[in-house]
């Protein structure tokens, strides 16, 4: 992705944010409690496991039950829960920028690309 850029006349960012099993719980209560959003059930969240290629699988348990409910996630709907997280904490994520998750053992990595256009004096743009 890198050598894309570097070939062309611009300025292009690369940031990425890991989100540890931690900050993935703090992640889904938010979406939990978000208005309209169906794919969450209530109750408590034990535990969030990544998957490869960014998917998460949330562990909850809800009250009354005996057994630990499993809810799996995509990576796209991932993608949207921590999106809206990071609106919530005041991470500034570009609208416009690319963005991929990938997970390792440390968590869920969103790697976010944003370009640049870049001019030289008397340029025209």
């Amino acid at each position: 992705l890198r050598d894309v850029y570097k070939r062309q006349l611009m300025i292009y960012e690369l940031r990425e944010l890991t989100f540890t099993e931690a900050a993935l719980k703090d992640a889904f209560r938010w979406y939990q409690v978000a208005p309209n959003q169906k794919d969450l059930p209530h109750g408590v969240i034990a535990s969030v496991k990544p998957q490869p290629g960014g998917g998460v699988v949330v562990m909850l348990q809800q009250a009354g039950a005996s057994k630990m409910r499993e809810v799996a996630f995509p990576s796209a709907r991932v993608l949207m829960v921590l999106l809206y997280f990071c609106r919530k904490q005041k991470i500034p994520i570009p609208r416009e920028s690319e963005k991929t998750l990938s997970a390792d053992e440390a968590g869920v990595i969103l790697t976010i690309g944003y370009q640049f256009r870049s001019t030289g004096p008397g340029a025209q743009v």
